[in-house]
């Protein structure tokens, strides 16, 4: 094994104690009275796609306190320092200790508490792809449970991560652990259970906090049989070891009635409850600012009749994190609002984001581009964006354009750019906002009209309307450059330089497949070679579904676009 396990009893840094949360979030012109959750938290998905700079993480610290935060999560699968192992992180941008010890003391003075959240079970394909580290692996993902290397490592690592925190506060993780027990470990002779497994590494986890004073999480979807696995029974939930705090996460649009049910059955417990909506930041280039109040409204107030205290809703990345922290900011401020009411509504939260420099307007009008009644045979309980896989949808193929109505969602498309423009700025980031969006609605307009003209020259035979299509993917392709450009300026604003190859791959991808576009069109009309992809018939009954597998094996290589589906 790489590196000795961390032999501390407990915190080591010896600096003040977090201010009470009936206190911390008592910022400069706010007032919080008798707040519905007292701890209000934010986590920020610090490894999937991109890593928050430490600068940005500062200002959105800073910005979101008056807007009563509380705690701020960290989410770092394995972009944090462990000692003895440099391999865990090389290459992704993992934060130092003292770039955590740094922005722990800055959001000390905020009186928000800063933690880390890592994986313990599932979740760690990003350590476990270098093969140093096979040994501990089950499977590409799973920890090898059973396994003393493996429970040694696992100290290892949880120990380093919490070490430049001055909170015990550790969330561990063990969400979705798909395929536990099933892989290198598995004895067809006598098989072990996965529940049974889970629980022994409950139990594991457990030890490892009681002895070094840890205060840790876990997620709760395997206990309530949301992980594609049977929820546990009542014997099972007794047998949770009790100084294990269970995080309730839920993104999707359920009654209340089912909310307080899943919360009372964790109750039985006898843990501690928190609740985790999500901001609907991932699969998209904006934030879905609708789908985060509607799923947040109905669990705030859900949490709230359980007697729930305690709320951090989640900001997501995925495998491209093409969502930037800005254009969830109305998400983030409404749910953080809702910590404190959950009788908070739309004009409150209109207010206190224009007052930051973000009107509510263009939040909403980004929204407007994730319109999924512009396609057909649209699976309504997916969670994806119309605008992300039409953007990213290969212009010669048209998997995804085949299912659109061009003809409406293009006017959507130039009344948000005209819209976009012609607001007055309110502040430097709205300005950059805007312009984000409006080059981004261009963008897809002309790549869209770009692929429907391609399409129907070829069908109809126009070589005038092929001319037309090849000059217009040559403007098309100029445009997804400018919003290409503009991207990255914003991403390195917000994050680390590493994981940005990724969407910069993928946008510059659809900037040169117009310009190939082009050249196929021009050599038809001077010599008659044939252009195939134009040529595609699609099978009876092609939906959404099939454009998003055959996309994804076509152009961008985007898992999300079939995971999402």
């Amino acid at each position: 094994m790489q590196g000795q396990p961390h032999q501390s009893g407990g915190k080591t840094r010896n600096q003040p104690p977090h201010p009470s949360p009936q206190t911390a979030h008592l910022q400069p012109g706010v007032t919080m009275n008798n707040p519905a959750f007292t701890e209000r938290g934010l986590m920020i998905d610090c490894s999937r796609g991109a890593v928050p700079s430490i600068p940005f993480l500062k200002r959105t610290a800073e910005r979101l306190a008056a807007f009563g935060l509380t705690h701020l999560g960290l989410y770092t699968e394995d972009t944090y320092t462990v000692s003895g192992m440099p391999f865990i992180g090389f290459g992704r941008g993992a934060y130092t200790k003292d770039e955590i010890r740094d922005l722990d003391d800055f959001c000390l003075k905020l009186g928000i508490e800063l933690f880390p959240c890592i994986q313990t079970l599932g979740h760690l394909e990003h350590i476990f792809k270098n093969p140093r580290f096979k040994p501990f692996s089950d499977a590409p993902r799973i920890l090898k449970v059973n396994s003393p290397e493996a429970r040694e490592f696992l100290e290892h690592i949880i120990l380093e991560a919490a070490e430049p925190y001055r909170t015990n506060r550790i969330h561990l993780g063990a969400d979705e652990p798909w395929g536990l027990g099933l892989g290198s470990s598995l004895d067809f002779s006598s098989p072990v259970p996965p529940k049974q497994l889970y629980l022994t590494h409950l139990a594991h986890l457990s030890e490892i906090c009681a002895k070094h004073q840890l205060n840790g999480m876990i997620w709760s979807d395997y206990i309530l049989g949301h992980s594609q696995n049977v929820p546990l029974n009542d014997d099972e939930l007794r047998a949770i070891p009790q100084n294990l705090t269970l995080d309730y996460w839920n993104y999707s649009v359920l009654p209340e009635e089912e909310h307080i049910a899943n919360i009372r059955r964790l109750q039985k417990t006898g843990c501690t409850i928190w609740i985790s909506p999500g901001l609907h930041s991932w699969n998209r280039f904006f934030g879905d600012f609708a789908r985060a109040v509607e799923t947040g409204e109905t669990f705030f107030r859900a949490a709230g009749k359980c007697g729930i205290r305690s709320a951090m809703t989640t900001l997501w990345g995925d495998d491209g994190a093409e969502s930037l922290f800005r254009t969830n900011f109305a998400s983030a401020a409404y749910h953080l609002l809702s910590m404190d009411n959950p009788g908070n509504t739309l004009e409150t939260t209109a207010e206190r984001v224009a007052a930051a420099g973000f009107p509510l307007e263009r939040f909403r009008l980004l929204n407007s581009l994730d319109n999924r009644a512009f396609i057909a045979n649209d699976p309504p309980e997916v969670n994806w964006s119309a605008a992300k896989q039409l953007f990213y949808d290969d212009p010669l193929y048209g998997f995804l354009l085949r299912l659109t109505h061009l003809r409406d969602f293009g006017n959507t498309l130039e009344e948000v750019e005209t819209k976009l423009r012609e607001l007055p700025a309110v502040s430097a980031e709205d300005r950059e906002l805007r312009r984000l969006g409006r080059l981004f609605a261009k963008a897809l307009r002309l790549k869209l009209n770009t692929s429907a003209l391609a399409h129907m020259g070829w069908k109809q035979k126009n070589r005038n309307t092929l001319r037309r299509a090849a000059r217009a993917a040559r403007k098309a392709a100029e445009a997804v450059r400018a919003f290409g450009k503009e991207y990255e300026k914003q991403w390195l604003d917000e994050r680390k330089p590493f994981g940005l190859e990724i969407p910069q791959t993928r946008i510059a991808g659809v900037a040169k497949r117009l310009e190939h576009l082009t050249g196929r069109i021009c050599a038809f009309l001077k010599s008659g070679q044939p252009v195939p992809e134009l040529e595609l018939e699609f099978p009876d009954g092609y939906t959404p579904r099939d454009a998003g597998t055959a996309y994804a094996s076509a152009a961008s290589k985007c898992h999300n676009t079939i995971w999402m589906m």
